[in-house]
């Protein structure tokens, strides 16, 4: 069995269990773990799809400090991303020394173009730049939701505003959750510019997805190292997850980085 490091799985755990995301929007493709918010069923799930580590991304409503009990309580199994909301301003900073400069989470995840928060922007919004200098200088990991469904308006998902972020902070490491979808062609053209961008596909790897061959021809050539497996769990089982990304096109070479040593050398877990 091949392993994976999952970059987007949110289990059922604390303010997870209370959120749109295990309420309103539990889809019918939900596994039993997940409907009846079974944290040990969940890992029993993992380990049966070789899934050794899950990266949690926290969302506005979530609690950040769930991150560091989920960690306690399974070590080794999560990392975390700290929800940041840039309209906080000054908070937001403190937010970031609070998680990640604690070592609560292993780094933090913005969703500026999605409903979710106040207001959306653009990645490339001013509001966002002090959170991305202090990231760059301190070396934190960013990760943004960009592509996808939940955006307030499409051309917040265009890629130009990831490629002028990247330039500017080019020392940043940039893992873009959703992976630019719709905008296939063009978020892969960014990332081979722009070497400190990483796209976690996640379910637009699926082949139930029109586009995903782009990221599979990108991912067995130009970009090898940079695309990274997620699940999206919990919509999808991490079986399925792991098998559709087994039968959509990767290369025997390519598909063990992108299910698991893309994702681990981000988190260091190995060099």
């Amino acid at each position: 069995m091949l392993k994976a490091v999952d970059w987007r799985l949110r289990p059922p755990f604390k303010s997870f269990k209370e959120s749109y995301l295990y309420n309103e929007d539990l889809r019918p493709t939900a596994p039993v773990a997940a409907l009846e918010f079974d944290m040990d069923k969940m890992i029993k799930e993992m380990d049966g799809a070789g899934i050794e580590v899950g990266v949690v991304p926290m969302r506005v409503g979530n609690d950040n400090n769930d991150i560091a009990e989920l960690k306690k309580l399974y070590p080794g199994r999560f990392a975390g991303l700290a929800h940041i909301d840039p309209w906080d301003g000054k908070k937001a900073l403190e937010d970031i020394d609070l998680y990640v400069g604690e070592g609560k989470a292993d780094g933090i995840i913005m969703e500026p173009g999605q409903f979710f928060l106040r207001g959306s922007m653009p990645a490339d919004d001013k509001m966002l730049w002090p959170i991305y200098e202090k990231c760059q200088a301190e070396g934190i990991l960013v990760s943004l939701t960009f592509g996808g469904l939940f955006c307030d308006k499409l051309e917040n998902y265009n890629p130009i505003y990831i490629d002028r972020v990247a330039k500017m902070f080019p020392d940043m490491t940039l893992v873009l959750s959703h992976g630019g979808w719709p905008y296939v062609t063009e978020i892969c053209h960014v990332a081979y510019q722009r070497p400190n961008v990483y796209l976690d596909i996640d379910y637009y790897g699926f082949t139930t997805n029109p586009g995903y061959q782009g990221y599979v021809i990108a991912a067995n050539n130009v970009l090898q190292d940079r695309i990274l497996f997620g699940s999206c769990y919990p919509g999808f089982a991490l079986e399925r997850a792991v098998g559709e990304y087994q039968k959509n096109g990767l290369s025997e070479e390519a598909l063990p980085k992108v299910l698991y040593h893309n994702a681990a050398k981000l988190l260091k877990l190995e060099k």
